[in-house]
């Protein structure tokens, strides 16, 4: 299995991709972070052969695309999000473009990939 993390350098999903290093029958963990506030890429084992990090955004539908065909990803999880609320107050432009234009993008994405697979396969999308 081949797993696309969003928000995987941030302190909540570097966690969660260290628990899914762990896991054997994982094959691929692909990391997709802007590096905002909030991402730190030594937050993440990039040391390890079956991690990939990429640094980019979640509203780049061609990057997500290409990431989703290249790396044959079954899984996407997606944390990445502006998550402070003392910076929604003070920018709630980007705090929406990223949570609510950026999800969107994001499942439209993923929503034309299910589509172009054998939909007999199990692809999931977990919004976190």
């Amino acid at each position: 299995m081949n797993i696309l993390v969003t928000g995987g350098a941030g302190f909540i999903g570097s966690n969660y991709v260290r628990y899914c290093l762990e896991q054997p029958d994982l094959q691929e963990i692909v990391v997709l972070d802007a590096l905002t506030y909030a991402g730190n890429r030594e937050s993440l084992p990039l040391e390890n052969s079956r991690l990939s990090f990429i640094h980019g955004d979640i509203r780049d539908q061609p990057l997500t695309t290409r990431l989703l065909r290249d790396h044959s990803i079954g899984t996407l999880v997606h944390f990445a999000a502006e998550s402070h609320v003392d910076r929604s107050i003070h920018g709630p432009e980007t705090f929406f473009d990223t949570n609510g234009t950026g999800t969107l993008r994001l499942l439209e994405t993923f929503r034309a990939y299910w589509e172009e697979t054998d939909r007999s396969e199990k692809l999931r999308f977990h919004h976190v």
